[in-house]
């Protein structure tokens, strides 16, 4: 199992970058079924729970709280630096993501494009009614990046319209400053806080559709793609970028654009890749 950073590895959504460090932390007992991981409701901290240590005590023959302690041992390396590992009453596994990691996945999101599956199951046509709240949003994000562009609060690789490629490139700043001199994420607004964590949880959604493996059950595109929508029109309207923002605090209104860049690139995809639809760049 590699130590590879999770900007670093190959995995797109934090549940399969999870999932496969808990697969190596327990290799030594073969393939076990199933892992239990959960994400947890609070939409401040990044937070997954597992109950394998509960799985594995009959195969181990020792206590819950004893493995999930062996195995916390054995993850943390794994895991450094984007994850805090813990183990809860119960033997319960808790994996707290850092604001270290936090920022090395956001940078990656705004930054790589989202890999294109090599087989998906289109969503069925949606009227135009319905996907307009969904391109509107994503035609939002583009005019906030470009006037950012214009007042010289980022620098865009590519900013015209007519030649923009799929996610835009920025030339500056680079990386994007998610973080502060003490290494705390800026982005600590529940605007923010509820848009990053909605982030997380549509790519999770959507990691069947990345691993190229058959859905469990359906996964209906139009929905996840209107619950990324309304918490990006809440960030909107409670999370400021300019006046006095831009003024007193440039770095969080450039980390607050890196936002709006990682969340146009993932509502293109979902129209782009799985609603076959157009993301328009202006309306």
């Amino acid at each position: 199992m590699d130590t590879l950073n999770i900007f670093q590895c190959p995995e797109v959504t934090v549940k399969r970058f999870l999932l496969l460090r808990l697969q190596g932390a327990i290799a030594r007992e073969g393939t076990i079924g199933e892992i239990p991981l959960n994400r947890g409701k609070n939409s401040v901290r990044v937070v997954y729970v597992s109950a394998i240590a509960l799985k594995l005590a009959k195969t181990w023959q020792q206590t819950p709280q004893a493995i999930a302690t062996q195995l916390a041992a054995t993850l943390e390396p794994l895991c450094y630096p984007d994850f805090a590992v813990k183990v809860a009453p119960a033997g319960i596994i808790e994996l707290e993501m850092t604001d270290a990691g936090l920022a090395l996945w956001l940078q990656r999101l705004a930054q790589i494009p989202l890999p294109v599956p090599e087989s998906r199951i289109f969503s069925p046509v949606v009227s135009a009614d319905r996907l307009f709240p969904i391109q509107y949003s994503h035609a939002r994000c583009c005019s906030l990046l470009r006037m950012a562009h214009r007042d010289r609060l980022i620098s865009i690789a590519q900013p015209d319209v007519a030649t923009a490629p799929q996610i835009w490139s920025l030339a500056a700043p680079n990386p994007i400053p998610w973080v502060d001199g003490g290494d705390r994420l800026r982005l600590v607004h529940p605007g923010d806080r509820s848009l990053i964590s909605q982030l997380i949880t549509v790519l999770d959604t959507l990691d069947p559709v990345f691993g190229n493996c058959r859905h469990e059950k359906p996964v209906n595109y139009l929905t996840i793609a209107n619950s990324l929508s309304q918490a990006f029109q809440t960030f909107y309207s409670q999370c400021r970028i300019w006046g006095e923002v831009k003024t007193e605090t440039p770095k969080l209104a450039q980390a607050r654009l890196g936002l709006v860049l990682a969340t146009q690139s993932l509502l293109r995809f979902i129209l782009e890749e799985l609603l076959n639809a157009v993301a328009p760049l202006e309306l």
